[in-house]
């Protein structure tokens, strides 16, 4: 009999101590009676017997050794020979007047276990247990009692071959040394074994010893994956295997579908297979394919489902021989359960790699706390939302003291915090959420604090899940202001088209007055159209649809002859527009039209923020001191410089950010959408460029944008 039902550590030290008290020198029944005393200590059985031959060739005189307890009973004699007989274990129920722990007896129920000991084919003796209950031995101890046969079954062999009647001595001394060797590997596989290994390393340890003891001068072991029906190469001896391309397939493995191949065949069926004359097998990704005429496969079951398949190939023909078949097999049975063990430590291992690259890689802040608020583990994202580095949070972290300690000049609301930590506290089974402003730099956070349970769902600790919602937020205040910006830009001129259409339509006013009407309605359509093609300019930057149709073109020259143009214009009534743009300038690979525009808005910007007038320069050279993260290459380096209001730092940073307006006490009266320089960013940048700002406060600004030259691209154009 087999049992897969892992034993305990008192089943094991009991089991070694009855291995060293049946290896000693005393008269076997004395061995066996205080091996009975030892398996009571653990097993849950009230009286146990052995019975062998004192003459076994003959099968004449039966011996019994009986430990436990002394209930009186008659044994049931004809269940030991039914067992003999079938040479499998057999189970009775039945009823008689057993000691009670009062003193007196009462008829109850009790149930008659009997296990062959096998050796060679041959029953060699039979174990009787009996316990006081309608139910059998226990799994447990039935694991045990399997382990134990072994050693019994070797030490009657070597008892019946030691007794002067036996007619075949050396042959019984013959197969009781084999059975002792199969005994001490048995005895040294649980001693390799059983430190915990992980699987890919247990898997090729199983194979080596399972070809040295058996002889295989090749072999492979497989993982069985029954879901997927496939089985996955994981070791070979003496084979050769091609080895896998590495990088973007390192993820590919040595797997094929288990409909083929002898090892497929064992997967499927569960059962040991011996092939001789062996036929072509699937080759297995082998680059070395010797001769193979004998194949041993064996399943390696563990809780009913073959986890592996352990295969065994020779060029000798009668290669496995029963003896070298039953230490592969003992090698298959010895590595079951450090298999279980190993494959549910790998479960365990990938699920929390699983979790782990989830915890690492989620763009929110997760931080695990104990019940008293010490800091067990936290992923990058904290560290980057809060702005720490990992030494700062070190061993013995405590939130929120340490984390105030650190980041106080930061917080707005630092009792909100320490409030919202202390709620958490008190409330331990609670979910509590709040929302925290932070400045230098600005930030907005969501926090939420979450309770962890253990297995008993115990409360231990907290998981506080930190959201850095400061861009989301920017962009719904943004969105707002756009709205209320576009329908104040809108109203304006509408407001002035349909009032001076009116006019037109219900007074009769002198030719002159009507001109003058016409010419304002015609400035506030023009004012409705730029506002329109502003938008749908940002909506196809924004859609990646804006076709850039690059040539040619003298950037001075453009520059000069739209200055002229703007400087008529009644928004430059108040300025001078000055050239700086030197001769013999290479051309710039650039769209004309789109370039234009970059210089209309800036231009127009210039003179909207400079509203007491002045010079506004535009300057054309080529870029000798790009800035920092500026593309390589030639480029043409264009700049317009006012002497308006300026531009604080601060606002510096986000004057390219869609939908801002640098809002001051003296720019609520200057119009726009705020999308203008960012459609000028996005225009550059189409073109291979970038865009950057210099400004000084009452001082002026000075806008700046680079475009390619048209070097080896103009020759081709």
């Amino acid at each position: 009999m087999s049992s897969t039902t892992p034993l305990t550590q008192p089943h094991l030290r009991v089991i070694a101590a009855c291995a060293k008290t049946l290896s000693t020198t005393q008269p076997f029944d004395a061995r066996v009676a205080q091996v009975f005393v030892s398996m009571r200590t653990v097993m849950s059985f009230d009286e146990v017997r052995l019975s062998y031959w004192a003459d076994f060739p003959t099968r004449q005189g039966l011996v019994h050794v009986v430990g436990g307890g002394t209930w009186g009973i008659a044994w049931d004699d004809e269940m030991v020979q039914a067992c003999i007989t079938t040479q499998s274990p057999q189970t009775r129920d039945a009823s008689a007047d057993l000691p009670a722990r009062s003193g007196s007896f009462a008829a109850r129920l009790y149930t008659t276990t009997c296990i062959p000991i096998m050796a060679n084919n041959e029953v060699y003796g039979v174990f009787a247990f009996r316990t006081d209950s309608p139910q059998p031995v226990n799994v447990r101890d039935l694991a045990a009692i399997d382990a134990l046969i072994p050693l019994f079954a070797t030490q009657l062999v070597l008892l019946v071959a030691s007794t002067p009647h036996s007619n075949h001595d050396e042959q019984l001394l013959q197969a009781a040394r084999k059975q002792l060797r199969i005994v001490d590997i048995m005895a040294q596989l649980r001693t390799d074994f059983d430190p915990p290994i992980p699987l890919h390393g247990l898997l090729p340890m199983i194979l080596a010893r399972a070809c040295e003891y058996s002889g295989a001068e090749y072999g492979s072991i497989v993982l069985v994956d029954p879901d997927r029906q496939e089985i996955e190469l994981i070791a070979v001896h003496g084979y050769q295997v091609t080895p896998l391309r590495s990088g973007a397939l390192e993820h590919i493995r040595h797997r094929w579908n288990w409909d083929s191949g002898v090892a497929g065949k064992v997967a499927r069926s569960a059962r040991p297979l011996m092939l001789k004359d062996a036929p072509d097998d699937v080759t297995y990704f082998y680059t070395n394919l010797p001769t193979v005429r004998s194949k041993l496969a064996i399943p390696l079951v563990v809780d009913k489902r073959v986890e592996a398949v352990l295969c065994l190939d020779s060029g000798r023909v009668d290669a496995f021989s029963e003896h070298e078949s039953a230490l592969a097999l003992g090698v298959a049975e010895a590595s079951a359960q450090p298999l279980r063990r190993a494959i549910r430590y790998q479960e365990l291992l990938e699920r929390s790699t699983q979790l782990n690259q989830v915890f690492q890689s989620i763009p929110s802040g997760l931080v695990l706390i104990d019940r008293y608020g010490q800091v067990l583990r936290h992923n990058p994202a904290f560290l980057h939302i809060w702005g720490l580095t990992a030494e700062q949070v070190g061993v013995g972290f405590r939130v929120p003291f340490d984390m105030l300690a650190l980041l106080l000049p930061r917080f707005i609301d630092s009792n909100a915090f320490t409030q919202f930590s202390d709620n958490a506290h008190s409330n331990p089974d609670q979910e509590i959420s709040m929302s925290l402003k932070l400045r230098n730099p600005h930030q907005e956070l969501q926090i939420l604090s979450v309770p962890t349970r253990d297995n008993s769902e115990h409360i231990t600790g907290r998981i506080w899940v930190i959201n850095d919602t400061t861009r989301e937020t920017e962009a719904d205040r943004l969105k707002s202001e756009f709205a209320s910006l576009v329908s104040h830009e809108l109203k304006t001129p509408l407001t002035s088209i349909m009032g001076y259409s009116d006019i037109l339509l219900n007074r009769d006013l002198p030719s002159e007055a009507q001109k003058n009407l016409l010419r304002i309605l015609r400035s506030e359509a023009e004012n409705l159209q730029s506002l329109v093609h502003e938008m749908l300019d940002y909506a196809r930057i924004e859609a990646n649809t804006v076709r850039i149709n690059r040539w040619p073109i003298a950037v001075g020259e453009l520059s000069v002859d739209l200055a002229k143009k703007l400087q008529h214009s009644v928004t430059f009534a108040n300025h001078q527009i000055a050239f700086d743009v030197p001769p013999h300038l290479p051309p710039a690979y650039a769209d004309k039209d789109r370039v234009r525009q970059i210089l209309t808005n800036l231009i127009s910007n210039a003179a909207k923020y400079s509203p007491d007038g002045g010079t506004i320069t535009v300057r054309v050279r080529e870029l000798a001191n790009p800035p920092a993260r500026h593309p390589d290459g030639q480029f043409l380096h264009i700049s317009i410089s006012d002497e308006g209001i300026g531009i604080t730092a601060e606002n510096l940073s986000r004057i390219w950010d869609r939908f801002v307006r640098v809002d001051t006490s003296n720019t609520k009266s200057i119009g726009g959408t705020g999308l203008g320089l960012t459609i000028v960013k996005g225009l550059v940048e189409l073109h291979g460029g970038r865009a950057w700002a210099h400004s000084e406060i009452n001082k002026g600004s000075t806008f700046h944008f680079s475009l390619p030259v048209a070097t080896d691209l103009a020759h081709e154009n």
